[in-house]
């Protein structure tokens, strides 16, 4: 399968292509003031408003810097009423096809929203996917439904 492959710190994830519409360099937002850990703000996409987490500021407490190679990767979220979800990373090192079978369980006890990991490069890719990797009150404050659909 193919995936999206990213990295916030020195931590490898990787996005479902299939999920992904595009990849954007980074932009700025309109911040949403008093919004929940997580939410960076809105993306004005060709006149239309996309709601934006930062996965660095989720992840490990720490906001994805606005740098050249931050990266704001578009993904498909049909629960919204933007039907797009921007998820703010530090860098995007490419697609990769993945074997299925290559992800297994992490063996410890681990954030049950974030998935299986694959051997990569001495390391480990996380597998992440949406809505799962967002907390209940990101989720919430999106409107995203358990259901799919926007509240």
């Amino acid at each position: 399968m193919l995936y999206v492959v990213c990295r916030i710190g020195d931590d490898a994830y990787a996005l479902p292509a299939g999920a992904v519409d595009k990849v954007l360099p980074f932009a700025a937002l309109k911040p949403l003031p008093g919004a929940v850990r997580g939410l960076a703000g809105v993306l004005n996409y060709q006149g239309q408003s996309v709601p934006v987490v930062d996965l660095g500021l989720l992840f490990q407490g720490v906001p994805t810097p606005e740098a050249f190679g931050s990266r704001i990767i578009l993904c498909q979220a049909p629960g919204l009423r933007s039907g797009r979800l921007g998820i703010l990373v530090e860098c995007v090192d490419g697609v990769s096809a993945v074997p299925e079978e290559s992800f297994t369980p992490p063996g410890a006890s681990a954030d049950p929203c974030l998935g299986d990991v694959a051997p990569a490069a001495g390391s480990f890719i996380q597998r992440i996917e949406l809505p799962s990797v967002l907390p209940d009150d990101v989720l919430e404050s999106l409107g995203w439904s358990e259901a799919g659909e926007a509240a």
